[in-house]
């Protein structure tokens, strides 16, 4: 088993804080090592091995290996990660007050070696919005780290301890409701909302929300009374008819703009929606607007 050690990580040795992105991640056999290593993964899935057996993982999950927990990664498939090494001076300087906080104490806290070694690696899927909150302070983080601007390790331990509280929050909210299918719905929704003008596939709605794909035609169609791919047409057919009237692009490239490649295929969607093809509609509605 690999032993890694911290000298060989650390470029500032002022900082309890290192980044390591991983793009591509490569097969790792199981290993141990002197540091806290939070994981976010970026993208991609693959085999997570640990000492008491394997897991998969996804884009969107999180994983906090505490010092001497073994892990590796194997049947890879893109996946990319975001590794935070911290030293474990950055959680025993507890200024604040957070050990106190029994969350903290589950995901952060470090037990004695023997126990650390035998108990199970944290691993848990984030929603869509925490996770897009964990990965802009992260990078943010890195950045700073990077740039090295004036005051960047007093911004790099900012924005960690902020991600440690996200998470935190995260955690105990989870662990409170161990029901979190409204949760779930409403990350979904949002972010189905946030990125209908993408090509989106059933593959990414299940990776993003952790549902079967049966549980999500029938969330869709039990809040919203229709199939996902229909609730994503009438945003883009509702987005498209807004820049018919609020703008003056071609017709063609509003088409292409909202995933419409195809512009026979939009028009002949338009007419069916919204009772105008296009032109029409742009006729109509503008000369109204114009009134």
């Amino acid at each position: 088993m690999y032993q890694l050690e911290t000298r060989k990580y650390w470029e500032d040795p002022h900082l309890p804080i290192q980044f390591e992105f991983r793009n591509p991640q490569t097969p790792f056999p199981l290993n141990v090592h002197d540091f806290h290593e939070l994981v976010l993964v970026y993208s991609g899935r693959a085999t997570h091995l640990t000492a008491n057996g394997n897991s998969d993982i996804q884009a969107g999950d999180f994983l906090n290996v505490k010092l001497g927990q073994a892990h590796g990664y194997k049947n890879l498939n893109n996946l990319i990660l975001m590794n935070i090494l911290i030293q474990p001076s950055f959680f025993e300087n507890d200024s604040f007050g957070l050990c106190s906080v029994p969350a903290f104490k589950t995901l952060f806290d470090q037990e004695a070696e023997n126990d650390t070694g035998k108990s199970p690696i944290i691993h848990f899927r984030l929603n869509y919005e925490i996770f897009r909150s964990a990965r802009d302070l992260v990078e943010k983080a890195r950045s700073e780290f990077s740039e090295h601007s004036e005051g960047y390790r007093a911004m790099v331990v900012s924005c960690i301890q902020e991600l440690v509280i996200l998470l935190m929050r995260y955690y105990k909210r989870k662990n409170e409701h161990q029901s979190d299918a409204a949760m779930d719905v409403i990350t979904l929704i949002n972010y189905v909302k946030y990125h209908y003008r993408s090509p989106l596939s059933m593959t990414a709605l299940t990776e993003i929300s952790g549902m079967s794909e049966s549980n999500i035609l029938r969330t869709f169609k039990r809040h919203l009374n229709c199939s996902p791919f229909q609730y994503i047409s009438e945003l883009r057919l509702s987005g498209a008819a807004d820049e018919l009237i609020q703008t003056d692009k071609p017709i063609t490239q509003i088409g292409l703009d909202f995933g419409y490649n195809d512009s026979n295929y939009f028009a002949r969607l338009f007419k069916k929606s919204r009772g105008y093809s296009p032109r029409e509609y742009r006729k109509k509605y503008l000369k109204e607007n114009l009134l």
